[in-house]
């Protein structure tokens, strides 16, 4: 991470038990942005037909992807990764992930970062990526 605010090292997430596709909170660590990444804290997520049909089983994550479920996210750069182009931390952002939307903290490649639209709340704008 090139540079960051203050970021815990554990969030929450939302995880799916497998045999009953029941969703329940969880702790993990926080992901960290790699190049061409920001980290965002995530104020709300957007849930659409990839993530409904993910958690009955029928659409398995990519192997690079992450495992928690979330593909469209709005919140607040949290920490830039290198190459992060002209994203400043405390920006409004909305993004379409690869996975780990319903977490606290999601990383997005910059390529998929949208700043929020002027008039859109955050949770309108989590539905735009996708």
């Amino acid at each position: 991470m090139s540079e960051s605010s203050q970021v815990p090292q554990q969030c929450r997430h939302v995880a799916v038990e497998p045999e009953h596709h029941h969703l329940r909170i969880e702790q993990g660590p926080v992901p960290s942005p790699g190049r061409g990444e920001v980290l965002i804290k995530v104020h709300s997520a957007g849930i659409n037909r990839a993530d409904l049909l993910q958690r009955k089983g029928h659409y398995p994550p990519p192997e690079d992807a992450s495992p928690i479920l979330g593909l469209e996210v709005a919140g607040t750069v949290q920490a830039l990764g290198q190459d992060s182009g002209s994203w400043q931390i405390g920006d409004r952002i909305c993004a379409l992930t690869h996975g780990g939307g319903y977490a606290e903290y999601a990383v997005a490649p910059i390529g998929q970062c949208l700043p929020i639209p002027t008039g859109f709340s955050k949770a309108e704008a989590a539905a735009l990526p996708e």
